[in-house]
């Protein structure tokens, strides 16, 4: 069938590469164009479904799509804390590097690639595409000695009785926390070392291929802060206590612009551990984090309008569905202070659904 408008530029963007590979002879001599892959890369959102993802399918032993979530949430917590903390890579080169793993793992199965090798070689290209570029062997130790501090972190925890299963599923501070194993090298003059440089080297080149060459990453994080001055600009929010002085309300409408950018950006940086990358564009994610942010801080629309009215390029349906998805995340490590803001967040966009149904039935009645 047809693809939906919306999709066109991602599917564009997935067969950048593709007409320098000539197509395969078809029988009968017909022009007809071969099959596409499946799943594409970015997924179009009419056809992400992760019962379908590879590890999920992957035979003879298929991950639960709960275990294909959240080998993608540790493994981005690892590239995050490689990349910032160790290899001291800007932020958007961390953003390209975790959207590079996000779209091998949905065209491979972890359980046939290391997610740890896959993480390094992903950081090794998203510095060179980011011109940030950083040696090989840098990337290699630095990554070899977060990993171990993990390892011997989750041994001390099933030596404790903990029964926790993954080597990477602490947080990015307690990985990067001295007091979490000794600072062993590697060697490199070790067989160990050879085999993880060859590995990546090859993972690297296997990268490019999957993702059809597309090293142009588009991060939310532009289009959210470019929404959020245009809504200011516009005087179209207002903060939680408006004073009754308007002219004299300078300092608090900048802190007030101020605090909805960094809410979204932090929503935005969760999202990089979700699949929402293969399910929307970062425009659309940015919006969402946007909503997310002001939402969370009390910040409204004014006039009466709604966030959905001042949001541009998003309907109500990903509007809900990127929220739920982020919120999945991020509820369970906020704790109770946040409770009361995520349960307020929850029934707005249950009531945005059933609005949305209502008129719906309305247009077609």
């Amino acid at each position: 069938g047809e693809h939906p408008k919306k999709n066109t530029k991602r599917e564009n963007a997935t067969m950048a590469a593709q007409p320098h590979r000539p197509p395969p002879p078809v029988s009968g001599g017909a022009s007809r164009p071969p099959p596409p892959s499946i799943p594409r890369v970015p997924v179009a959102l009419t056809t992400f479904d992760e019962n379908h993802l590879p590890s999920v399918l992957h035979k003879p032993d298929p991950m639960t799509p709960e275990a294909e979530r959240q080998a993608r949430r540790r493994t981005c917590r690892f590239i995050e804390e490689a990349g910032q903390r160790s290899l001291r890579l800007p932020r958007v080169a961390v953003a390209t590097a975790t959207v590079f793993f996000h779209r091998f793992y949905a065209k491979h199965a972890f359980q046939e690639h290391d997610r740890f090798e896959v993480a390094m070689a992903c950081l090794l290209l998203a510095g060179k595409t980011e011109e940030s570029p950083k040696k090989l062997d840098l990337v290699i130790r630095e990554c070899w000695k977060l990993r171990r501090r993990a390892q011997q972190q989750q041994q001390r925890k099933l030596s404790q009785g903990g029964d926790s299963p993954s080597m990477a599923g602490s947080s990015p501070s307690a990985l990067a926390s001295p007091s979490c194993g000794d600072n062993k090298q590697i060697d490199p003059k070790s067989e160990e070392y050879a085999r993880l440089k060859e590995r990546v080297l090859l993972l690297e080149r296997v990268i490019l291929h999957t993702i059809g060459f597309e090293l142009s990453i588009d991060h939310p994080y532009k289009f959210l802060v470019d929404c959020v001055q245009n809504l200011n600009s516009k005087k179209l929010l207002e903060a939680p206590a408006p004073s009754g002085n308007v002219s004299g309300r300078g300092a608090q409408n900048s802190q007030m612009v101020q605090e909805l950018a960094q809410n979204a950006m932090n929503f935005a940086n969760d999202s990089m551990h979700t699949s929402l990358c293969l399910q929307f564009t970062a425009k659309e994610i940015a919006m969402a984090c946007v909503y997310l942010s002001g939402k969370y801080a009390g910040i409204r629309p004014t006039g009466g309008k709604s966030w959905l009215d001042l949001l541009e390029g998003i309907n109500v349906e990903d509007l809900v569905s990127i929220s739920l998805q982020i919120l999945e995340l991020v509820q369970p490590r906020k704790g109770m202070d946040s409770e009361s803001a995520f349960k307020a967040i929850r029934k707005d966009l249950d009531e945005m659904i059933t609005g949305s149904a209502t008129e719906a039935k309305r247009q077609k009645t």
